[in-house]
């Protein structure tokens, strides 16, 4: 019995030297994930409420979609932001307009037939060219906007561009001919489609919350706005 005396004291010593080794690491390790959490969870608070302001500055455009031709964040106004998101302020917001984007929307309204001038009406949210592309039988075809004419003939389809200097409201004209005995135009009724594209405006939103950077082109027309790419910074 006495040489055995003492001997729990090593052992209490290893299992204690053990539980050291093991405490240390896992309490670090349980402190860093904490912290990630918290970093994650306002990184994503922080994404959220970016992703709130590029939807504000969507709905915006929708309402307006030329709300602006500046191609300055800083000389546009969106007027009075929302009020908190995700539990603290919004996050700032900015829209500029984007020169020659190029950006354009295809419409295929209804055709209409007759022997006079039928008109198409197309609504423009930027500068640009006016593409008109007529199907039909009809031997030969005019298509106008204000002051030009295309007088076309040789078969379908038949285009037409007109270059516009400014947004607006436009009318295309379109009327369909045969020819007559004696090889002459005459306007006649002939079944047909026609399919106009037209320029649309581009858009830069930007919100910025924290560390958050959300950058999004954006094209609005008074059909649709569409969102063309977005990039988190």
């Amino acid at each position: 019995m006495n040489s055995e005396r003492g001997q729990a004291l090593p052992l209490a010593l290893l299992a204690l030297a053990a539980g050291m080794l093991l405490i240390v690491p896992f309490a670090n390790h349980i402190g860093g994930n904490l912290l990630a959490s918290r970093i994650y969870g306002q990184v994503m608070s922080e994404q959220y409420s970016c992703d709130a302001g590029v939807e504000w500055a969507l709905w915006k455009l929708k309402g307006d979609p030329v709300l602006t031709t500046s191609t300055n964040y800083e000389s546009t106004d969106l007027g009075a932001v929302p009020g908190e998101i995700n539990g603290s302020s919004f996050p700032t917001t900015e829209l500029r307009f984007v020169e020659d984007a190029g950006a354009t929307e295809t419409i295929t309204p209804e055709w209409q037939g007759g022997k006079k001038w039928q008109e198409y009406p197309v609504d423009t949210t930027d500068k640009g060219i006016i593409t008109v592309v007529v199907e039909t039988d009809a031997p030969a075809v005019d298509i106008k906007l204000r002051g030009t004419t295309y007088e076309l003939e040789g078969g379908s389809p038949y285009t037409a561009e007109f270059l516009t200097d400014a947004a607006g409201s436009y009318k295309i004209k379109v009327k369909t001919f045969k020819y007559d005995k004696k090889g002459k135009k005459k306007a006649a009724s002939f079944s047909g489609a026609i399919t106009i594209t037209y320029p649309v405006a581009s858009y830069d939103i930007r919100a910025r919350k924290g560390d958050c950077v959300t950058t999004v082109r954006a094209t609005a027309s008074y059909l649709t706005t569409r969102v063309i790419s977005w990039q988190i910074e």
